[in-house]
């Protein structure tokens, strides 16, 4: 009893495990996207920007043709502050714990908002349900936090929305900030009109040839090593339940079954196989789901269903036309005839 009590405990770890490495890899995979703020590979950084009015660039990008595009304005001397207009399909993707990003009405309104890093909500002034985020002496309203279970940069970081309808200090400057434009589609025209409203002298890629090259693989491309990590998980897994199934067969022995057919016998077997196997996978499922923020359970869930049915398929043919299982009865039939 006791060595199937600490091979369900090993199929428990090792189906939490599998939670794990799904998690390190979307961590990987998305490690360089929020150290970017969210940004795409395609973002260009703006240069030699002229020393002009926030409020009154905004307002000229509002008016422009522009379309489906972001604009993060970063602080220079504050990298985790960032102002941010876009237009139509341009919005951020970054992970949210709780409310949302802005959106077109955001963008469009005369009052700002805030979506702030999950490590700094403890500084909000909160009366009621409402978070509010103090600028400069004026409180705005928080309407979404974002961050990541690891220490990220983006837990500690602060987006303000803006809009051509805002009155901004005229102390605000393009100046102050880097200037990251991103563009749903990347056309060359659209970036020139860009340039002639900052009066900018040109742009350069904010992501590095070789980010680009590992963000535009494949799923399998890039997953090679979560692909290699479950199929050796799947490989413990395997071992582990197949000392199981000789242990329920094996335990079979001790009780008198009397007289029964084949099928009685396998399926007495496969009923006490399911159990553990289904229970120990099951509660580490639960766990890994409960524990571990991933964004693709459902796969882990098939992969555990399938492991399953085909674990017990091949234990029931196993005990139907094995050789052991002949000698097994035999053994069951010699033990009864002694009793």
């Amino acid at each position: 009893m006791k060595k199937k009590i600490f091979l369900d405990l090993v199929l428990v770890l090792l189906t939490f495990l599998m939670f794990l490495c799904f998690r390190q890899n979307e961590q990987r995979n998305n490690e360089s996207r929020l150290n970017r703020n969210g940004l795409s590979v395609d973002s260009l950084i703006v240069t030699g920007a002229k020393k002009q009015s926030l409020e009154t660039v905004v307002q000229q990008i509002s008016k422009s043709s522009l379309k489906h595009y972001q604009i993060q304005f970063v602080d220079e001397h504050d990298p985790n502050f960032s102002y941010i207009y876009a237009e139509g399909d341009g919005s951020s993707q970054l992970p949210l714990i709780s409310g949302r990003f802005f959106n077109q009405n955001d963008y469009e309104s005369e009052v700002p908002f805030v979506v702030l890093g999950t490590n700094l909500t403890k500084s909000t002034y909160q009366p009621q349900a409402q978070q509010y985020y103090d600028l400069s002496g004026n409180y705005y309203a928080v309407i979404g936090v974002t961050g990541v279970t690891d220490n990220s940069a983006i837990n500690n970081h602060t987006f303000i929305s803006l809009s051509p309808k805002q009155q901004l200090s005229n102390q605000i400057t393009t100046s102050q900030f880097r200037i990251i434009y991103d563009p749903v589609v990347q056309k060359s025209s659209d970036t020139k009109k860009l340039l002639q409203i900052l009066q900018a002298t040109g742009t350069k890629r904010l992501v590095d040839s070789s980010s680009i090259t590992r963000e535009r693989q494949g799923w399998f491309a890039r997953s090679g090593m979560i692909i290699t990590q479950v199929i050796l998980i799947l490989a413990l897994m395997i071992i582990m339940t197949w000392i199981l199934a000789y242990l329920v067969i094996f335990a079979s022995k001790q009780f008198n079954l009397g007289s029964f057919l084949q099928n009685q016998l396998t399926l007495k077997m496969l009923g006490q196989l399911a159990t553990h196997l289904v229970l120990a996978t099951g509660i580490g499922f639960l766990i890994g789901w409960q524990t571990q923020e991933i964004t693709t359970p459902v796969i882990i869930l098939g992969i555990i269903m399938i492991f399953d049915l085909i674990a017990l398929v091949g234990t029931y043919l196993y005990l139907t036309y094995s050789q052991h299982y002949t000698h097994l009865k035999q053994v069951l039939d010699s033990n009864e005839k002694q009793g």
